[in-house]
């Protein structure tokens, strides 16, 4: 079997052996969209494809190809930005997950970057397959999975942590410094009311309102940052990772371990 831990570098083989130990999979989840002027467009992709990397590196674990697109409407107010429809993005998740079920793995973990977005039809795929399936399907988000790391070590106030913000940036910085441009990154907290406060460190009251493109720009302040960036520090992002990807993992062991699998139907996604 190949060293790598990415299933389209294995051999058939190989995945029939890995099938015989392990009923385990890794699917990546991200985005393609503008991340302000400091950040590269790949950001939340980048980010998914490395935790499921190091993860992998942990666990023993398989990663599927990652999808490097999601659902980014309100992004595309900035050139580059790809986005897909919702029902396009479960749809792809759902032929993916039942073609891996199809071939006999059991539990999938979609780690998903693009946090609030793609979360939506992420879910909706994870509920379909797992109720028609029976397979056991985790969708884990890093802001989701990191919490209480992210609020030990912030820096920024309340607000700082949104898009292309502090603890985003912090990661990318230790993972990809070479694609960043620390020099170009801009503060932007946008708060018009304390219900709109979007961290998702910030443990307050709040209401949803989708984002428009017509307005995205102006609210991002041209640049398509909001929070602080300012205070991200390469430092951090390590250990924002670490931990990251010590909460995946024992999550994912503990899966393999405990959480006992019976598939009642495998189709092929036709």
């Amino acid at each position: 079997m190949s060293t790598s831990k990415w299933l389209q570098d294995q051999k058939w083989k190989d995945v029939e052996n890995y099938l015989t130990e392990r009923q385990d999979i890794i699917i990546p989840v991200g985005s393609v969209e503008q991340h302000a002027h400091h950040l590269p467009m790949g950001t939340d992709s980048y980010v998914s494809i490395a935790v499921a990397e190091s993860v992998a590196e942990k666990t023993g674990t398989l990663i599927a190809p990652p999808v490097w697109v999601g659902w980014a409407p309100h992004h595309m107010a900035f050139p580059g930005t790809i986005t897909l429809r919702p029902e396009t993005l479960t749809a792809l998740l759902t032929d993916i997950a039942n073609s891996l079920i199809y071939h006999g793995f059991k539990r999938i973990h979609i780690i998903n970057g693009h946090r609030e977005a793609n979360l939506p039809p992420i879910k909706t795929a994870a509920t379909k397959v797992r109720n028609h399936t029976g397979a056991y399907i985790s969708v884990i988000d890093p802001f989701y999975i990191a919490k209480e790391i992210a609020v030990e070590i912030r820096q920024s106030e309340p607000g700082g942590v949104g898009h292309a913000a502090e603890m985003e940036t912090s990661h990318m910085y230790y993972l990809h410094p070479e694609l960043c441009d620390p020099e170009a990154a801009s503060k932007n907290i946008h708060q018009s009311h304390r219900y709109l406060n979007h961290d998702p460190f910030v443990e307050t009251d709040k209401v949803f309102v989708p984002s428009d493109i017509h307005t995205y720009r102006e609210t991002a302040k041209g640049i398509g940052v909001v929070g602080d960036p300012t205070v991200s520090t390469k430092e951090n992002g390590k250990v924002y990772h670490d931990r990251l990807v010590a909460s995946v993992s024992e999550f994912i062991d503990y899966c393999h371990g405990e959480v006992d699998v019976s598939i009642r139907n495998r189709e092929l996604p036709l």
